[in-house]
């Protein structure tokens, strides 16, 4: 990550929306993402996402579905998050939700399992299946018939479909972070090693 160039205020490459410059729906959503229903408030993705208030807009309902309505618990939940934030090796992502995983928890020997990338296969179920499904789909772009059987016969079809779609939110979201050079806290550490 570099500073040059970053907002202060926002910890990225774009200063953060003022609440007056927005239309009725626009300040509802900065009103919605600076409650407590995000984890790091506008410093972090929601205030790249003000930028285009529509997208805010659009974006409360599916991600509340998907972190909350969806029947998959919290520790699966936290580590599928865990799991993609690893593959795409952001910093930002990652030093939000350690720390909410351990909040709802997941095991700290999960967490460093993961974030070591440890073989899936010494995980235990379920997240072991789910770090391998999120390897296999996301940075070797095919999943086997094994992993692909292992997590329907966990999940069932319509928790697969939320839970690779969770993961899907959560790269997109990697990769506007990494876009925008979303900065750590002050006084955050970088939690994630150099990928192998």
């Amino acid at each position: 990550m570099n500073p040059v160039g970053i907002d202060p205020q926002s910890g990225s490459r774009i200063p953060l929306v003022r609440r007056e410059d927005l239309d009725t729906d626009g300040q509802k959503s900065f009103d919605f993402y600076t409650s407590a229903a995000t984890l790091r408030g506008l410093r972090g993705p929601a205030g790249i996402w003000l930028h285009s208030p529509k997208l805010a807009e659009l974006y409360q309902p599916l991600d509340t579905y998907l972190r909350h309505g969806t029947g998959l618990s919290e520790p699966v939940r936290e580590v599928c998050i865990l799991a993609i934030a690893r593959e795409c090796d952001n910093a930002f992502e990652w030093a939000a939700h350690e720390p909410e995983a351990l909040r709802v928890g997941v095991p700290r020997r999960i967490i460093d399992a993961i974030k070591l990338r440890a073989p899936s296969a010494d995980i235990e179920a379920p997240f072991g299946t789910i770090v391998e499904l999120i390897r296999e789909a996301f940075t070797a772009r095919t999943v086997s018939a094994t992993t692909y059987n292992a997590a329907v016969s966990l999940f069932g079809v319509r928790l697969l479909i939320d839970l690779v779609s969770l993961a899907g939110m959560y790269a997109g979201t990697a990769a506007l972070l990494t876009v925008f050079d979303m900065q750590l806290d002050a006084g955050e550490t970088h939690l994630l090693p150099p990928r192998d």
